[in-house]
């Protein structure tokens, strides 16, 4: 309901970028005009935080809702995901490739991937591999000064703060490299 009263700040307008240049533009012009930006990336948003703003400035959304690609290399043990897959996306493209390759995210197959390892990505696999967010290897970046970086570029404290420090503030990640881990083929689950 807090979404919903006349006093709630709404964004001046919602950007549904189909590359990365349209995000780059989105950057610039938010710059050129004082605006605020917030990142969405495909999933849900209990918190509605992607949405509005607790700051008395005008702002703009950036929905990643259309960069979902994954790409799985099963030979490496890796795969690529843009931002605005949703975990469930994720998890599809593995089981699609290998019975014994897993990421360890979260439960819900609604969640954006951007969002869930920019949180940190708490999942089942957690006890055994980590967050999610610590099987990130690599990601692409665009800075306030428009560029698109990766690990190498932006370096080791950028891409640290990236994983599980919060999404938007450091940028906007267009894609994940993640780092797959095994599993057993057969599981025999008792309740």
């Amino acid at each position: 309901f807090r979404l919903s009263t006349p006093s709630t700040p709404t964004p001046l307008v919602i950007i549904t970028p189909l590359h990365a240049s349209h995000i780059q533009a989105t950057v610039h012009c938010c710059k050129k005009h004082g605006l605020q930006l917030r990142i969405r990336s495909g999933g849900h948003d209990f918190e509605g935080l992607s949405y509005t703003t607790t700051y008395e400035v005008p702002f703009v959304v950036i929905d990643l809702l259309n960069l979902r690609s994954v790409r799985i290399n099963v030979e490496k043990g890796t795969a690529w995901v843009e931002s605005g897959a949703t975990v469930g996306e994720l998890y599809y493209e593995i089981a699609k490739r290998s019975r014994t390759l897993a990421f360890p995210a979260g439960i819900g197959h609604t969640v954006g991937v951007g969002g869930h390892l920019s949180g940190g990505g708490f999942g089942l696999l957690f006890r055994k591999y980590g967050l999610a967010a610590d099987n990130v290897i690599d990601a692409r970046l665009i800075d306030v000064k428009e560029r698109i970086l990766d690990r190498k570029s932006m370096g080791e404290d950028l891409f640290w703060a990236i994983r599980g420090g919060g999404g938007g503030s450091f940028g906007v990640v267009l894609a994940w490299k993640l780092k797959l881990v095994a599993v057993p083929a057969i599981v025999t689950v008792f309740t």
